[in-house]
C-alpha cells in the first residue's frame, strides 16, 4: 500500500488515501492530451474505496472512442483537473499524477493510445506500449 496526497493548484480539493493502485500510465489520446495541455496524461489508478477527495468539483463527461462514458473533474475555483473516472471500470478513481502532492510515488507502467503519440512526446521505453486501449488489442 502507498500512502497519498494531493492537490489542485489552489488547494480547495484535495485527496488523501492509503492505496493499491490497479495500475499507472500516460495516455496520449486526443481527450487526453487536450485535458492535460501537454502530449499525454499521466494517470494512477485507485478504488475507489482507497481514496477520499474533499472540496468542490465540477464534472465534464464526455464519450470516450470505446463508446463509454469518461467523467472529468476540475476544481471550481482554479479549474485544475485533479481526477476521472469512467464507466468501464466504475469502480476505479483515476488520479491526476501531477496533483500528487509526492509525484514520485508515480511510475509509469503503460503507455495508452502510442498510435496518437505526437512526435515530441513518445511513449517512455520503459512502459508497456499499447496502440490504443489494452482491451482493443488481440
Amino acid at each position: 500500500m502507498k500512502n497519498i496526497s494531493g492537490r489542485c493548484l489552489c488547494g480547495s480539493v484535495a485527496y488523501q488515501g492509503s492505496v493499491e493502485p490497479v495500475f499507472s500510465g500516460n495516455c496520449h489520446c486526443t481527450d487526453c492530451r487536450k485535458l492535460s495541455g501537454n502530449g499525454h496524461l499521466s494517470l494512477l489508478v485507485v478504488p475507489n474505496d482507497q481514496v477520499r477527495v474533499e472540496g468542490q468539483v465540477k464534472q465534464h463527461s464526455v464519450t470516450a472512442d470505446s463508446g463509454a462514458t469518461v467523467s472529468n473533474y476540475f476544481c471550481v475555483d482554479c479549474g485544475s483537473q485533479v481526477y476521472k473516472t469512467g464507466e468501464l471500470m466504475p469502480d476505479m478513481t483515476f488520479i491526476v499524477a501531477s496533483t500528487l502532492d509526492d509525484p514520485e510515488v508515480f511510475t509509469p507502467e503503460i503507455s495508452l493510445y502510442a498510435s496518437r503519440a505526437v512526435s515530441w512526446d513518445l511513449p517512455h521505453s520503459s512502459t508497456v506500449v499499447f496502440e490504443t486501449m489494452p482491451a482493443s488489442e488481440t
